[in-house]
Parts: structure tokens; sequence; C-alpha cells
């Protein structure tokens, strides 16, 4: 916060937004690996080293911001099913994770936790469309 000179943390390109760990010692992010089929990848850089801690495959298709969970365990992320989004929580051990919203409707745009961790609030909502077609009768 004092300023200095800014210091480049990963190569790694960042495909979603990125979060820092409560205690400062890490960041997370999707990230695209362009070998092959373009697969969004789960990336753990460590703030210190720079060096990426964990690379690995989303348990579940993400779909917008990755955040830390409250005790830092885990990162809480978007999913999108049949047009809804709940939130998926991933553990950074590698164990299995789980949906830990039941939405029955609309799409997550960001969500965050209080200061307190002891809620969670969430920006939802729906993007209407319609389509016409219009075709030149004379030919």
């Amino acid at each position: 916060m004092e300023g200095g000179p800014p210091q480049k943390l990963s190569d790694l390109e960042i495909a979603s937004a990125f979060d820092i760990s409560l205690d400062g010692k890490a960041v997370a992010f999707a990230t695209l690996q362009h070998l092959g089929e373009h697969q969004e990848k789960l990336a753990m850089i460590d703030t210190a080293s720079g060096q990426t801690t964990k690379l690995v495959d989303f348990q579940q298709p993400n779909n917008g911001a990755v955040r830390f969970s409250t005790d830092g365990k885990a990162v809480v992320y978007p999913i999108r099913v049949r047009g809804v989004d709940n939130l998926w929580s991933q553990p950074v051990d590698g164990s299995s994770g789980k949906q830990i919203t039941d939405f029955k409707s609309e799409h997550i745009y960001d969500f965050h936790w209080s200061f307190d961790k002891k809620q969670l609030a969430t920006i939802r909502g729906h993007t209407d469309a319609d389509v016409v077609l219009i075709r030149d009768s004379q030919q």
C-alpha cells in the first residue's frame, strides 16, 4: 500500500476474476491451457515466490469468478446446470467438492461474503432476448 515497483506474479493467462486468500499467501483464478482442447484450469499461485502451486481441473465447469471460501480451504465458483447457476465449493486439497446453493432459476453474476464471513451475498438475474427473422420477400 505504500507503493513500490509493480511485480509480475505469474505468466498464466487469467480467464476470470482472481481472489487472494485471507492470509495473503495465495492467489486463485481460472486459466486457459492452450495445449490441445483449451481447457480451463484452476490455478493457485504462491504470492511470495510466484510459483504455481496447483494447476488442476475444475470439478464442475466454471462459470464465473473464483473466490476463496471463508476458511480458505476451498475455492468457490458458479456452475451452470440446465440454465441455472449455483455455487460449487472445491477443496484445495483435491478432495470431492459440493454444491453449496440450491437456486432454481437465474444466473449468478457475482458473489461475496460479508466482512464477518457469516453471510453470502449474490447478484443474480437473467437476460431476456428476442430473435426476429427478417427475410427479403422479393428475390
